[in-house]
């Protein structure tokens, strides 16, 4: 009989700052996995669409090499796996999974999260965080993705789900459009689809994360876009080239001015509305955004410090 793993610890969604892809055919798993890029905060090795389902068994053993030899979590960067689909979740999960911190599902509706959690449930690590990307056409539709959280709520599986990964690429795919370079997602036919999941899902307390901006060479509309980002309350970055790894590190650090207000509206001497910086804090409505600011700048610190003041209305 197996013997249970530990139990996974939880899984804070800001921790995935810029998520590195990187096909789990590749020969510098552990390298990658290991601090190869020190300022890296998340690697995903993926077996599901960079690997050709040809190059499946060569992902596989690739992995059961590396993933023994892999540092404890705390150690390099966050380390997560792409599975292709449940048999190979199934597989995986057989591996030695120390040094892993969850598993991203890919392509999640109603229609299959119940294979995949059911695969998990059989398992040694039964509790595992996931990240389940919502990138088919169901994702598209306001009805089916409240049918997917309803599912999730209801079967009480809220708390394995770690955060939900926007599938840019794949939306676009079934749209038959393509991002232009110097535009970004809030510029094209995504923005109402994010704007959407945004509604369905995150007054019930899930996270969201972004898509991937391809064109790795122009940092200016990352960094545009990433602002955005923030704006619409998403956590973590897919990103698919080094290059564009310290862009996202810079957007996630925390103006002084906002840790300050922060602070302020977390006091537990806090009154009930009060003025910094020129603008109105309101404890009742502004805790979850302070709590957010409090983490980014526990992660990737804060920008050059200004002196403020608050002042009671």
């Amino acid at each position: 009989m197996t013997t249970p793993l530990s139990p996974a610890p939880p899984l804070n969604p800001w921790q995935l700052g810029a998520s590195l892809y990187t096909p789990a055919t590749r020969t510098d798993l552990l390298a990658l996995g290991s601090g190869h890029y020190p300022s890296l905060t998340s690697l995903i090795y993926c077996t599901e669409d960079s690997v050709l389902e040809a190059d499946l068994p060569l992902a596989l053993a690739n992995l059961a090499r590396t993933l023994p030899l892999l540092p404890p979590p705390g150690t390099g960067p966050l380390r997560l796996i792409r599975a292709r689909n449940p048999h190979v979740l199934a597989r995986l999960l057989t591996l030695d999974l120390r040094g892993i911190s969850g598993f991203v599902l890919p392509k999640i509706h109603a229609g299959n999260l119940m294979d995949y959690l059911r695969v998990l449930d059989a398992s040694a690590w039964p509790q595992v965080p996931v990240l389940l990307t919502l990138e088919t056409p169901e994702a598209l539709s306001e009805a089916q993705m409240t049918t997917l959280r309803d599912l999730i709520l209801g079967g009480g599986h809220g708390p394995r789900v770690a955060a939900l990964r926007i599938g840019g690429n794949d939306l676009m795919h079934a749209l038959g459009v393509r991002r232009k370079p110097g535009r970004t997602l809030y510029e094209g036919p995504l923005e109402r689809v994010i704007s959407m999941l945004i509604g369905v899902f995150k007054p019930h307390g899930f996270a969201l994360s972004s898509p991937v901006y391809e064109v790795f060479g122009d940092l200016p509309t990352l960094a545009r876009e990433l602002e955005q980002d923030l704006d619409y309350g998403l956590c973590g970055k897919t990103i698919i080239h080094p290059a564009q790894l310290h862009t996202v590190l810079d957007a996630y650090r925390v103006p002084e001015a906002d840790l300050l207000e922060a602070r302020a509206i977390l006091a537990p001497d806090a009154p009930a509305v009060f003025q910094m910086n020129g603008r109105m804090c309101e404890p009742a409505t502004h805790t979850r955004w302070a709590g957010d600011i409090l983490s980014r700048a526990r992660l990737y610190g804060v920008l050059e410090a200004q002196r403020h003041e608050a002042l009671h209305f």
